[in-house]
């Protein structure tokens, strides 16, 4: 233990700063995709689809998950998918984190055909067969 006004530093020290540090640039790096649509952007890049649909297949995961469940769901599949994660996590979890989030964001087979481009997605439940234009 060193004396008190001692400025040296220990390793002690520089472990702590070091993973100050490390979460810092981790809540400056990943705190983005919480802002706007920063998240949905991502999904969509990651799926290949369009942000409305990403915006749309999102927020129906986040109605069945709940909020605080979906979070951490939607933070997994972030860990995964951006570096380092998509670099260093193992084949199985990062296949498991991301079909995890998918599962749950279609499941019904509106939204699989929202997810395949094949109908607009839309927060109105009426058939759009059955709708005037």
């Amino acid at each position: 233990m060193s004396p008190p006004g001692d400025r040296r530093i220990t390793r002690r020290k520089l472990m702590a700063g070091g993973a100050g540090g490390v979460v810092l640039l981790g809540g400056v790096g990943y705190g983005r995709f919480a802002v706007g649509d920063e998240f949905e952007e991502h999904v969509a890049g990651v799926l290949g689809t369009s942000t409305a649909v990403a915006t749309r297949l999102t927020a129906a995961a986040r109605k069945r998950l709940g909020g605080f469940e979906y979070d951490q769901v939607a933070a997994r599949f972030l860990a995964v998918t951006t570096f380092p994660g998509s670099e260093l996590a193992p084949g199985s979890i990062r296949d498991k984190a991301i079909r995890r989030l998918v599962t749950e964001m279609i499941t019904e087979s509106s939204e699989n055909l929202i997810y395949l481009g094949l109908r607009e997605p839309t927060d109105s439940l009426a058939c759009s067969g059955l709708l005037r234009s």
